[in-house]
């Protein structure tokens, strides 16, 4: 009995606990609704707020990729190049169907000064700095970068063929690839992020001269800041190999592939920066015969763009 005395009150208490309750709700349900209305207010008003966000620094970096690619078409096309005016895959649509203009050897006679050449070797570059012909800072700043390239050239066909020579570390878990992958996009992003102050400081382009002649370039500045990039260079390669040489479970392998291809993109971009320079260093003897004064290729950049 004394049992069945204690379950009933129980039974009351919770019945009338309810009754409470449900008095509250009835009383202040419209306090309630506030507060629930004002929490979810807030929460949809800072996604919001994020997404806003979000949408306006992706706008400015498409609106600045933009401008570096303009900047690189008009420079094509001030150079004659069809793919300022028709894109890469117009121009060669172009070429296939019209015949291009015929232009003097670079060996044609002429009164202009000599041009700057690349220099692909160690004696070639020593006489390029000590002859310094007209672009002279120019062509030792490219040649430094062929010359660095030429010697990753193995490594970065490795890298292609995701070929590997010796094993790497191996991943036993998904809790060391996630590990391992978090810790080489820090890595990734760190050494970006070191590459654009590296750019971006006045120091860099103070060694070309604060003009457009070679009058005040330091020869020892463009030796310095040439390596420097490559060094950079390297160290994005080194990153790419230690993704592409990590071993993990066949479920990861995916994850490592994507990994592997996103530490390729820098080297992309310093690549295609490499071509483009390549390419103006070959045309300064034309475009020097053929123009008075400095000549405007407008401005290279190195991309290193990242697709979500």
């Amino acid at each position: 009995m004394m049992a069945s005395r204690g379950s009933d009150s129980d039974w009351e208490a919770a019945f009338f606990g309810v009754l409470i309750l449900i008095w509250v709700v009835i009383t202040y349900y419209w306090i309630i609704l506030g507060v629930a209305a004002a929490v979810g207010l807030f929460f949809g008003v800072r996604a919001l707020v994020r997404r806003e966000q979000e949408r306006r620094l992706e706008a400015a970096d498409e609106a600045k990729l933009l401008a570096l690619r303009a900047d690189r078409q008009h420079r094509w096309a001030s150079r004659g190049d069809k793919r300022g005016v028709y894109g890469v895959e117009g121009a060669e649509l172009m070429r296939s169907i019209t015949s291009q203009p015929e232009v003097p050897p670079a060996d044609t006679p002429d009164e202009k000064p000599r041009v700057a050449a690349i220099a692909h070797t160690a004696a070639e570059l020593d006489a390029l700095l000590r002859e310094k012909p007209a672009e002279w800072r120019w062509g030792v700043f490219v040649s430094i970068l062929v010359q660095r390239s030429a010697k990753l050239r193995s490594r970065i066909r490795d890298c292609e063929l995701h070929y590997s020579s010796t094993a790497g570390r191996y991943l036993r878990t998904g809790k060391e690839v996630a590990a391992f992958v978090e810790d080489r996009i820090a890595d990734l992003t760190e050494l970006t992020s070191r590459l654009e102050s590296f750019i971006e400081a006045p120091a860099f382009t103070r060694v070309f001269g604060e003009d457009d002649s070679d009058a005040d370039a330091d020869a020892d500045g463009i030796l310095h800041v040439a390596n420097r990039l490559m060094d950079f260079y390297e160290r994005y390669l080194d990153l790419a190999e230690r993704c592409r040489d990590a071993s993990v479970p066949s479920a990861y392998t995916g994850l490592m592939r994507d990994c592997s291809q996103l530490m390729a993109v820098p080297l992309e971009g310093i690549e295609t920066f490499m071509d483009e320079m390549v390419e103006v260093a070959e045309e300064l003897p034309t475009m020097r015969r053929y123009t008075s004064g400095a000549v405007d290729f407008g401005t290279i950049t190195i991309e290193i763009v990242a697709d979500a």
